[in-house]
């Protein structure tokens, strides 16, 4: 997909006044002043409290983003081939609960089940640890290189990706800067994973599900579809997974439309929480991570990572046939093997 692909992809402005800029980021983007960090956060915190942010501003930051660094201009013009039916899978972190790495765990459960992936991984920002970190301690490694990812896929059906290995130079300027939900975390961590994707499953901190959906649409045209998940747990405490409590949203998107759906389901319960609550440690969370891929009963931890996998597994969203398999894939063993088999290839 190049530049001009996605401006011809352009969707429409919403109605109503946005204070989005692409001068005003790009200045951003160039300035390591002192202050730029600090009103570089503001600027963004106002755009995302306003309600005005539309899915042509966040088309509009992905193109002077794609200027700004010419190692991602180089990948968006030539995504890395990668087999039918890989799914990128991303989320946005910075949620306000703060679970377990959900997302990585669902991510190999999905391997397991046949389906292949492309997850992206970084250190923490707004937690304890990043998928990037639980790695470290179950000794997987990413892929040090994006010609590296189809072999990745081949021996695995799974490879972990390093952001900043398709974008160094805006990873290099914007990773530290936000700890919370900004513009950016609508679409990026979909966005630079340039691969020839047949889907993507991303987790949102942000009830707009649907604003991510058609930003995705028309930034990254060539993955025809995929789906954008967040769940309120509490009104204003999110989390960017599937979960089987609080208020789910869904979107949808395909080459002709984004579909959108709530679904509201029974509070937290307080030993919820507790089992699915991100650790104070790398260690405990890679346990946990781990452990909820292991054979056996269920828990809520299983639970959540089997219904995410699920997402990743099912290409409309969830269905007993998709749960089927993921949840056969753990109880056999196949995903622990696989566990297993990442942490001796290392």
């Amino acid at each position: 997909m190049t530049s001009a692909t996605a401006a011809r992809s352009a969707p429409e402005k919403n109605s109503g006044p946005s204070d989005f800029s692409r001068e005003v980021l790009r200045s951003f983007l160039q300035d390591r002043s002192p202050t730029s960090n600090e009103r570089w956060r503001r600027w963004c915190t106002g755009l995302i409290g306003g309600g005005h942010l539309s899915a042509s501003d966040l088309l509009d930051w992905w193109t002077e983003v794609v200027e700004f660094d010419p190692v991602l201009r180089r990948h968006v013009t030539r995504p890395v081939t990668v087999q039918d039916g890989t799914v990128v899978v991303a989320g946005s972190g910075k949620e306000q609960f703060k679970t377990f790495n959900v997302s990585t765990a669902a991510a190999i459960l999905a391997a397991a089940a046949g389906t292949p992936v492309v997850k992206g991984v970084s250190r923490s920002v707004s937690a304890i640890s990043g998928a990037a970190d639980i790695l470290d301690v179950l000794r997987m490694r990413p892929v040090i290189d994006p010609a590296g990812i189809p072999d990745a896929l081949q021996r695995h059906n799974i490879a972990f990706v390093s952001y900043p290995l398709f974008c160094p130079r805006y990873a290099d300027r914007y990773d530290g800067v936000f700890n919370s939900i900004n513009p950016a975390s609508f679409f990026m961590p979909v966005a630079t994973l340039c691969v020839s994707a047949s889907r993507f499953l991303f987790g949102l901190a942000h009830p707009d599900v649907e604003l991510s959906a058609r930003a995705l649409r028309a930034i990254r045209p060539d993955v025809v579809a995929g789906t954008v998940v967040s769940t309120d747990l509490t009104d204003g405490e999110t989390v960017d997974e599937y979960c089987g409590v609080g208020t789910v949203r869904l979107a949808r998107a395909n080459a002709e439309l984004v579909d959108s759906t709530t679904r509201a389901k029974s509070a937290p319960a307080t030993g919820w929480r507790t089992a699915v609550a991100h650790r104070p440690t790398h260690a405990a969370n890679a346990a946990l991570a781990a452990e909820a891929l292991a054979p056996g009963g269920d828990s809520p931890a299983t639970s959540l990572v089997e219904l995410n996998a699920a997402l990743i597994v099912g290409p409309d969203a969830l269905t007993d046939d998709s749960l089927d398999r993921v949840r056969h894939a753990r109880r056999s063993g196949g995903a622990i093997r696989l566990l297993r088999a990442l942490s001796e290839s290392r």
